[in-house]
C-alpha cells in the first residue's frame, strides 16, 4: 500500500496543477491529492475509471520524482518524420476540394488523401492520416455503413434497372427496324 503525506505547499502546489484540464498531469495530480485524503490504490482507480498499475505508476513517480515526476515524458521508439511533413502539406491540401486535383469527390475522404499522397510518393497508412488530421485540429469521421432510410429496395431497385433496360432495348429496336 503507498501512503503520502502531503505539506501545505504541495497541496496547494498540485491542487494549481489540478486546475489546469487542458493537460494529463492534472488528472495525475488528483491521483496524489486522492492518494493524500487517505484513499487505496483501488479506491482511486475505481473513482476515477482507471487502471490500479497506471495510479501506482504515477504515485510512485511523485514519491520519487516529487511534481516533476507527473510530466508526460517523450515517448520511446523512432521519431515521427511522415507526420511532419504530412501536417505541412495537408493545411494547403484541405484548403481545396477534391476537384481541384482531378477527384470527382465533393468531400476528402481518407482514401483520397492516401491516394493523394502514393502519387506524391509518399505511402501512408489511415492511422498516420488520422494522427496529422487531429494534430491540426480536423475532425475525422468514419462513413455510416448503415443504409439511408431513404435507400430504395432491392425490389425496387430491381423494377428501375428493368425499366431501363426496356427503354435501351426499344430505342435500339426502333432504330435497327425504322
Amino acid at each position: 500500500m503507498i501512503k503520502l503525506k502531503l505539506s501545505e505547499e504541495e497541496k496547494k502546489e498540485l491542487q494549481k496543477l489540478r486546475l489546469n484540464r487542458n493537460s494529463n498531469e492534472g488528472e495525475r495530480a488528483h491521483y496524489i491529492l486522492l492518494a493524500d485524503e487517505g484513499y487505496s490504490v483501488p479506491q482511486i482507480a475505481n473513482r476515477l475509471d482507471r487502471n490500479t498499475i497506471t495510479i501506482r505508476t504515477w504515485l510512485k513517480r511523485y514519491m520519487n520524482e516529487g511534481i516533476k515526476g507527473l510530466e508526460s515524458r517523450k515517448q520511446p521508439g523512432r521519431p515521427a518524420v511522415k507526420a511532419i511533413i504530412l501536417e505541412s502539406d495537408l493545411e494547403l491540401l484541405l484548403s481545396k476540394q477534391p476537384k481541384d486535383y482531378g477527384y470527382q469527390e465533393a468531400g476528402w475522404q481518407i482514401n483520397l488523401l492516401r491516394n493523394y499522397f502514393a502519387r506524391q510518393g509518399c505511402h501512408v497508412c489511415e492511422n498516420t492520416l488520422v494522427k496529422a488530421l487531429k494534430k491540426l485540429g480536423y475532425v475525422y469521421k468514419r462513413f455510416s455503413k448503415t443504409t439511408p432510410r431513404n435507400a430504395p429496395s432491392a425490389a425496387e431497385k430491381a423494377k428501375a434497372v428493368k425499366k431501363l433496360v426496356d427503354r435501351i432495348n426499344k430505342g435500339l429496336f426502333s432504330r435497327i427496324c425504322g
